[in-house]
This record gives C-alpha cells, structure tokens and sequence, in this order.
C-alpha cells in the first residue's frame, strides 16, 4: 500500500525481505553459512520479488547470486501504477471518510488503528468488487498489491522504471539462473477463461498489454486484431482455449522473463532455462492437447517435498514414480546447487547432467538450456516466433518509456 509520499511511500514487503537479508548477513556464520555466498532465489511473485532486490540499490550486498523461476519485475502482474488510489479504495471499505478524504497522514493514522485480519479482508473485498474480466485482468493490468515506483526519498526501494533500469545496466550485477516452464498459464482451464475469451473476441481491444501504454481506441482495435489474428487466424479464441492459453503464457509470463534476460546480458552472467518435461512428479491437475503441458509452479514438485499444499501426493518417496521424473529431480539439485557454490549451473562435466555445458546468454546472442527428457543446449529464444511478433509490435505501437512489458 501507498499513498506516493512520505507518509506511506510504498514496497513494505520488499523492504521486510531486505531486512531478512540483514539479519542473514549477520547470523548465517552461526549457522555454518558464508554471508559472502548468499543466494537468493525464487518462483512466480518469488522470481519478481528476486528481480525487485537486484534493482534495489537497498538490496546491494546482501547477495551474490540470484535464481528467478516464472517471474520477473518486467511482469505485467508484478507492478501497480494506480496504488494510490487502491490504497484509499481499501481504506474506505473500513471507514467511508476515506471516499473523499485524501489526507495521507490521517490515513496512516487510521490504517495503524485497524487490526491486521480487517485490512487483509478489506484487501480481498475489493479485489472482489470489480469482477475479474478480460478488461480488468488483474494478471494483466497489475496486481492490486504489488511492488511500486516510489519517488526520491532516503530509504526509496525503488524509483526507476524496472524496464529502464535493466536497459541502463542500473541493477546488482551478480549472475542469474532465469526461466520458464512451457505452458505457465494452464492453471487458467476452467475459472473464467471461457468468458474472458469471449470478450477478446467482443473487444480485441483488451488483448493488448497496458504497458503499450496506447491510448487510442482505433489503434487499440488494430493491435487486438492482430494479436488475435496471430494466436488464433481461423475462428474465435472462444473455440480456441489453446490460443487462449498460449496467448495468457506469453502476457504474463514468457516475454517478460526473456527479456529481463536479455536486458542482463550485457552486463551479467544469464544462464537461462526452458522446463518442458511433463511427469507424474510435476502433478499438473491441468492439460490441453497441443498445449506446452508443463504450468505454472510445476517444476517446484521436482525440488521441494509438497511445496504447494500438504493434500499434494508424497514426493518424497521416489520408488513411487517413473525413473525419468526422479532423474529430473536430481538435475534440478544438481543444477541449483551447483549455481549457488560456484556461480555456474555447470562448473565440469557431470553425468546427471549428460556432460553439457551451458552457455550464459550474450549480447545479441541468446542462449538456453532445455530441461526435457534431457539436456539441451539451444542457440535461439524460446518460443522465437511467439517472441519476435511481440517484440515487432512493441517496436511498432508502444510509447516508451516502458515499465513492463
């Protein structure tokens, strides 16, 4: 929450996980750990909340290295333009005063007063107020509660446009592992997907990013034909779920996690990975004929013991699944493991690994490993066609400067 002032600049939660870092600087010793090799790493708002801290200069020190899975700061969903206004919106629906009254130091006063279980479910009330719908996705437009551009303060987490900042070489440069699985948005069967693919074909308009930041309703009209056009030429997306689906895994996710990578190249080490082994292990309640298989989150199964939920199916028992899942699984380790002890996904040749080595993304040049069956360098983009039409129609409508993309 913020009122872009003083008052309640904003990036609470971001600022507790540099104080976390703090305390891990000065303790981890008395753990047997080194606070020179710090670590950070995570998935989905994780990977933004790593992406945040590397453009922090809060931040800088307190980490040599960084893994993002499925989330950079660059997504659309990862930032909130409007917080001021859904601050007061949120305090109004505890006190009406808060309609009409913009003073922000009565409303910190007044927020300070609130029991923490009221705030969280007036959070989730107004959420709610405004119908989830192809014009007011929220996984495009921005969650309600997100990271936000502060302005120059003292103790300011942020006050660049994340887009600019990555451009401009303005973050902590340590090497980063980064990447995607390859379907994110499979978790969108079912919901409200049939409806919202109904209004895109009603208003091709909503099909386009906000960050395009355009504003004209004829260009808008002829972006979204397009953009439609691309994922689905021959019927509506209201009969195309894969295109619906295809087109959610670019928005929220794919394009902007590959162009963070490029935006780092030139300055860091990017090893960059593309997970599109689908097994038992994954538990992906979700699949779509002709889809990427692989969702969102699902390389987690591989990594952690039910991450997600404790009603998830014991992954610690490896004799239950297949040998190939259970391969992935300590490629996984190997590959995180070895990133955080020496910098590099593949410091030698190891077996588990089938002997690659993976080459860091370049200038220019974008390299990757396929993490399937098994181990594949690729020297390309993932998704390349999917990547370049986005990449030409920013090119073409966008206003810059961009925030997300």
């Amino acid at each position: 929450m913020s009122t872009g002032d003083d008052v309640m600049p904003g990036n609470i939660g971001l600022k507790d996980q540099i104080l976390a870092l703090q305390w891990i600087q000065k303790n981890i010793k008395y753990f047997g750990g080194d606070p020179e090799k710090v670590t950070i790493f995570g998935q989905s708002a994780g990977g933004a909340s790593v992406s945040y801290l590397l453009l922090s200069p809060l931040a800088q020190g307190l980490f040599r290295a960084a893994i993002q899975e499925s989330g950079s700061a660059i997504n659309p969903w990862a930032y909130q333009r409007d917080q001021v206004e859904i601050t007061y919106q949120t305090a109004a629906l505890l006190n009406p005063e808060f309609e009409t009254n913009r003073n922000s130091t009565e409303l910190l006063k007044f927020l300070q007063s609130v029991p923490a279980k009221d705030l969280d479910h007036a959070s989730y009330n107004l959420t709610r107020k405004y119908e989830e719908s192809a014009g007011n996705i929220q996984l495009s437009k921005g969650f309600y509660y997100t990271p936000v551009i502060e302005h120059e303060h003292t103790n300011a987490l942020l006050t660049k446009q994340q887009y600019v900042a990555y451009e401009n070489g303005n973050f902590t440069k340590v090497p980063v592992l980064i990447g995607f699985n390859a379907e994110e948005s499979l978790f969108m069967l079912g919901r409200t997907l049939h409806r919202t693919l109904k209004a895109y074909d009603e208003n091709p308009n909503f099909l386009v990013p906000f960050d395009m930041h355009v504003k004209n309703l004829t260009t808008l009209i002829e972006i979204g034909g397009k953009i439609k056009k691309f994922y689905s030429p021959d019927k509506n997306l209201e009969d195309n779920k894969l295109a619906g689906i295809q087109y959610h895994s670019t928005q929220d996710f794919d394009r902007a996690v590959i162009k963070q990578a490029e935006l780092q190249a030139p300055y860091t080490p990017v090893y960059f990975y593309y997970f599109t082994y689908s097994g038992i292990l994954g538990n992906n309640p979700k699949s779509l004929n002709g889809s990427g298989a692989v969702g969102h989150g699902e390389e987690m199964n591989y990594i952690f013991n039910k991450w997600l939920s404790v009603d998830l199916p014991d992954n610690s028992d490896f004799s239950k699944f297949p040998e190939e899942d259970v391969l992935v699984h300590y490629r996984f380790m190997s590959i995180f493991t070895n990133f955080a002890k020496e910098l590099n996904p593949t410091p030698r040749k190891e077996d588990v690994l089938q002997n690659i080595t993976w080459p860091v993304v370049e200038k220019g040049k974008f390299h990757y490993v396929e993490i399937g069956k098994d181990l594949t360098v690729h020297d390309s983009i993932p998704k390349s066609e999917v990547y370049n039409f986005w990449n030409e129609l920013y090119d073409t409508y966008a206003e810059k400067p961009y925030d997300t993309f």
